[in-house]
C-alpha cells in the first residue's frame, strides 16, 4: 500500500514539474496552465479551492500574470483578465496561497507529451474537463486540477472531494486499479 500511495504521490507531483516558484513570478510573465481551469467565467474568478465551476480554460492555455501578491494573483487569458483568490479551507489545511498557486494553476510549459501518451478515456475528460468512469488518477488531474487540499490531503485515497461550488461536491471513487469506478 505505500508503494502505492508513494507511486500516487509522483503521478500528482508530475504534473507540477515544469513549475516555477511562487516567489519568481512577476507581472508580465507568460505561464501555461498544468491541468484544465474551471472559472466563474461571470466574474471571471477562481479560488484555492479549485470549484469545478461550468466555466473552462483548458490545460495547456497560454496565459500571462498581470498582477502577484502575497494572497491574490491576476491572469490574462485570451483577452480577459482573471483573478485567482485565497480562501480559507487552503488556508486552514496549512497549505500557502504560493503552493496552491503552483500546485493546480500555472507551469512553464504543461506536459502536452503526457496527455497524449494517456488513454482515449483519459483524454475525453481532459478535452471536456470532466471526469469518466475508466479515467486514470493522471487523466483527473489534468482534466479537473489537484482536489482541494484540505479534503484531500493525500492523492493515494480511494476517493476525491471537489467542490462544484459553495455547496454542492462531486466525488470521484478509483477501483484498485487506479482508474475511476464511479462518481457521484
Amino acid at each position: 500500500m505505500k508503494s502505492r500511495a508513494w507511486s500516487f504521490l509522483l503521478v500528482a507531483t508530475g504534473i507540477c514539474v515544469a513549475s516555477p516558484s511562487f516567489a519568481d513570478l512577476k507581472k508580465g510573465d507568460k505561464l501555461q496552465t498544468i491541468a484544465n481551469l474551471h472559472p466563474d467565467m461571470g466574474h471571471r474568478v477562481l479560488f484555492t479551492l479549485n470549484y469545478q465551476l461550468p466555466g473552462l480554460i483548458p490545460v495547456c492555455s497560454d496565459v500571462r500574470l498581470t498582477k502577484v501578491s502575497k494572497k491574490k494573483l491576476e491572469f490574462e487569458y485570451s483577452g480577459q483578465l482573471f483573478e485567482i483568490g485565497y480562501e480559507g479551507f487552503t488556508e486552514g489545511a496549512g497549505v500557502s496561497f504560493q503552493k496552491a498557486v503552483e500546485s493546480i494553476y500555472f507551469g512553464k510549459a504543461c506536459d502536452k507529451a503526457k496527455i497524449q501518451s494517456l488513454s482515449k478515456i483519459d483524454q475525453d475528460g481532459i478535452r471536456t474537463g470532466e471526469p469518466k468512469v475508466g479515467m486514470s488518477r493522471e487523466g483527473v488531474l489534468f482534466a479537473m486540477g489537484r482536489p482541494p487540499f484540505h479534503a484531500n490531503p493525500d492523492l493515494g485515497s480511494n476517493a476525491w472531494r471537489y467542490w462544484r461550488n459553495r455547496y454542492g461536491q462531486k466525488v470521484i471513487h478509483f477501483g484498485e486499479d487506479g482508474k475511476v469506478s464511479g462518481i457521484q
